[in-house]
């Protein structure tokens, strides 16, 4: 008889035991799907923008790339930057500007995620975050090319035929390849910013790792800081996400 009742017991804690480890699956991958629908709703509205600032982009780069091809074909040997193409700052307006709409409609469609009350953000707050994205335009897309193509002039040696097969193949990479990868990021930081400037003064927030991809080291700490006070600093130093190129995460009320 006792042999019997110990069996009993152990079945039935080996049952329980079970059925907490169910739950915690179950309670786990709720919590992944959750996350997830918010990347997804991010995605939704941000990938329209990417595709439309990506058109009006790689019309802005060829008109710029006829205007070198027409400066490489006057006869005089090209040997510096700024004879083929503007001024550094010149060159970040000619981008922002095309893709003006788009950056500020990230920006207040990022807002929209985390703001109450107000119907949009604050002028102010706006443009502090479209700033943010032109930079992003600036380090991510301007200054790569304008050192590409620096080289492409450094290599020609005055050779203007030999430039021109480099700027052409440059320009090439740029509209099939650079401009759609890098502007993914620009919007998407521009969608992240607004989302920090939509939260009320000392809301409690936190960084989130989209579950879909894998997360840098960097935002996994980020991640395991927890709750911060909206326009604290996570522990790298950014107060808002995504933090860099490639990267997706997110902030969210700590409260969601």
């Amino acid at each position: 008889a006792e042999v019997a009742e110990v069996a009993e017991v152990a079945e039935v804690a080996e049952v329980a035991e079970v059925d907490v480890d169910v739950d915690v699956d179950i309670d786990f991958e709720s919590e992944i799907e959750a996350a997830a629908i918010g990347f997804a709703e991010r995605d939704e509205v941000v990938t329209p923008l990417i595709v439309s600032s990506a058109k009006k982009l790689k019309r802005a780069l060829a008109d710029e790339q006829n205007d070198v091809l027409d400066a490489l074909r006057r006869g005089e040997p090209v040997h510096e930057l700024d004879e083929m193409i503007p001024t550094a700052s010149e060159h970040v307006a000619r981008y922002t500007a095309a893709i003006a709409d788009d950056i500020e409609s990230a920006v207040q469609l990022g807002g929209a995620t985390s703001r109450t009350g107000a119907t949009q953000l604050r002028k102010g707050l706006v443009t502090e975050s479209v700033s943010v994205a032109n930079d992003a335009v600036e380090q991510w897309l301007v200054v790569p090319l304008r050192d590409r193509l620096a080289r492409c002039v450094a290599e020609g040696a005055g050779d203007n035929a030999v430039v021109t097969k480099k700027v052409r193949s440059v320009y090439r990479e740029w509209k099939t390849q650079h401009i759609d990868e890098s502007l993914d990021d620009v919007l998407r930081r521009a969608h992240g910013r607004g989302v920090l400037a939509g939260f009320a003064p000392d809301t409690p927030i936190t960084w989130e790792a989209d579950p879909r991809f894998p997360a840098c080291p960097d935002c996994e700490d980020n991640v395991l800081a927890g709750a911060i006070t909206a326009g604290d600093e996570f522990p790298t130093g950014d107060l808002f996400a995504p933090a860099h190129q490639g990267c997706r995460c997110l902030l969210v009320a700590a409260d969601r």
